[in-house]
C-alpha cells in the first residue's frame, strides 16, 4: 500500500460555510441595528411633536387666562396667578402642564360647585313660593328665570 493511498479526498476540500454563517448573522445584526435607530428615531419625532402640542396649550392656556381676566375682573387676580404659575419660565414643561391641568380641575369644581348652588338657591326659594302661595301669598320667587 501506498503511503496516503487511504485518506479520503473529499476530506481535503476546504469548508467554507463558518464564514458564510458568519457574514449571515453579521447581516441580520446590521438589519435590527438599522431597525432600532429607525424606531428612536421615530420615538424622537412623536415626542417633539408632543412637546410641540404641550407648549401650544400651555401658550393657549395663557391667551385664556388674560380673556378671563379681562371677562371676570373682580376675579382677575385668580386667572393671573394660575397665568404665571403655568407660564413660569424656570418649570419644565411637564410641570407647566401639570400646573395647567390642576387649575383647569379645580376651576371646573369650583364652577360646579357654583351651579349646584345657585339650583338650590333656586329650588329653595320655588319652594318657598310654594309654601307662601299655599297659604295665599305670592311670592317674587315664583317668576325665578330657573
Amino acid at each position: 500500500m501506498i503511503i496516503g493511498s487511504t485518506i479520503d479526498p473529499s476530506l481535503l476540500v476546504n469548508d467554507y460555510s463558518g464564514f458564510a454563517r458568519a457574514g449571515e448573522i453579521r447581516g441580520q445584526a446590521t438589519a435590527q441595528l438599522g431597525k432600532d435607530i429607525a424606531g428612536a428615531a421615530m420615538t424622537g419625532v412623536s415626542m417633539y411633536k408632543d412637546m410641540k402640542a404641550q407648549e401650544g396649550q400651555t401658550n393657549a392656556f395663557g391667551k385664556s387666562m388674560d380673556a378671563m381676566s379681562k371677562a371676570f375682573p373682580d376675579q382677575a387676580g385668580m386667572f393671573e396667578e394660575a397665568k404665571m404659575n403655568v407660564m413660569d419660565p424656570n418649570a419644565s414643561l411637564i410641570d407647566r402642564v401639570a400646573r395647567m391641568n390642576g387649575f383647569m380641575e379645580t376651576f371646573g369644581l369650583i364652577n360646579q360647585q357654583k351651579l349646584l348652588n345657585a339650583q338650590a338657591q333656586y329650588y329653595g326659594a320655588r319652594g318657598a313660593a310654594a309654601t307662601a302661595a299655599a297659604a295665599g301669598g305670592g311670592g317674587a320667587a315664583a317668576n325665578s328665570p330657573f
